[in-house]
């Protein structure tokens, strides 16, 4: 059997889609996974505990003023020295990459050394990393036509977004801050909370709090909990949480969910078939989030507004909770986009390729 070797890092964007490809080879039979990235970094937290793990350095290519990539060639052959080391050392048969900087030396390095290479692009604007390694791929698995454009086209494999292995529908009971018979709304923001939304969504309390008909789930972020409280008091139907265990049954169970548009919670939403209306993050590389929305919103499957325009988000909910028809459309668009075994399609192919 293959030995792999995967990285990935920066954002839980790049690393959850190689998580998720990995558990599928480990399914699949495959038992040698290693996996590279910077010490100290989110990628090491989130994958060491489960997966061996090696070290390399990288270094992130400013889009500001050149004077600050000046230095950049030199760091770059440092960090293939590396790269190349970590690749002698692990042996592997196949490497791939979910994108970010990180990405980078580990692709060029195996590309010259004549090792296949996979690589797998979230968003709908490629990333840097992938573009400049994409010409040592096998085959690059892009989201959307949108994405494809920035390889070439002999190469590319339209699939949805990897996400982890959704857990079966009976064992997601429907949360109890969704009260029976109420139109469910979810409000997700990260962990961190998205200060878009919650601007949005304070500045329209009033008219969240005169529906009694509808329950909403606000997650507004661990650090803002608690002013949000101490600001908007104890509401009758809207639950103010910090941070959420058990995510996915508040996604399975909503009507509607209002998110930002990063890559991997668009995934989770089209994967349960979710209609949305989505407020990218405005500051993302390349406005890369506007981009993935705007591709959704296109399919039919979510409203888009930005946290700059006006504030029309509690309006946009009402009007699509008023229109049953038109949820149902959305919710079969989001459906025909989502690829909740997305992982397990790539992982085959991958297999398919390198033992065929």
């Amino acid at each position: 059997m293959k030995k792999f070797l995967f990285v990935c890092g920066g954002t839980g964007g790049h690393i959850f889609p190689a998580v998720a490809i990995a558990d599928s080879l480990k399914k699949m039979g495959v038992t040698e996974i290693t996996f590279a990235g910077r010490k100290g970094s989110m990628e090491e937290r989130l994958v060491a505990k489960n997966w061996p793990y090696e070290y390399i350095s990288a270094e992130p290519l400013h889009r500001g003023p050149f004077l600050k990539n000046l230095a950049l060639p030199f760091k770059l052959t440092k960090s293939l020295v590396r790269a190349k080391s970590v690749i002698k050392k692990v042996n592997p048969d196949v490497v791939v990459a979910t994108g970010g900087y990180v990405s980078l030396p580990i692709v060029l390095a195996a590309g010259s050394m004549g090792i296949p290479v996979y690589l797998q692009e979230q968003n709908a604007v490629a990333g840097i990393a992938n573009k400049v390694g994409s010409r040592y791929a096998k085959t690059v698995f892009v989201t959307s036509e949108e994405a494809g454009k920035f390889f070439p086209i002999e190469k590319i494999r339209i699939l949805g977004n990897p996400v982890r292995e959704l857990p079966k529908e009976d064992s997601l009971p429907r949360p109890a801050e969704f009260a029976e018979g109420k139109k469910a709304v979810f409000i997700v923001g990260g962990s961190q909370g998205a200060a878009g939304i919650n601007v949005k969504i304070e500045e329209s309390i009033k008219a969240i709090t005169a529906r009694d008909d509808v329950s909403v789930v606000w997650q507004v972020g661990v650090k803002n909990v608690d002013a949000i409280n101490a600001r908007v008091g104890e509401l009758p139907n809207v639950a103010v949480r910090g941070f959420l265990d058990g995510i996915y049954s508040y996604m399975k169970h909503a009507d509607l969910i209002i998110s930002r548009a990063g890559a991997s919670a668009l995934a989770e939403i089209l994967a349960f078939g979710k209609p949305s209306i989505l407020l990218p993050f405005p500051h993302a590389t390349a406005n890369h989030q506007e981009h993935n929305a705007r591709v959704v919103e296109k399919a039919g499957a979510a409203l888009v507004e930005l946290d700059g325009e006006a504030n029309h988000l509690w309006e946009k909910v009402e009007t699509l909770l008023a229109d049953e028809k038109r949820l149902a459309e959305m919710a079969a668009a989001a459906k025909t986009l989502g690829m909740p075994d997305a992982a397990d399609q790539i992982a085959q192919i991958i297999l398919d390729k390198e033992n065929g």
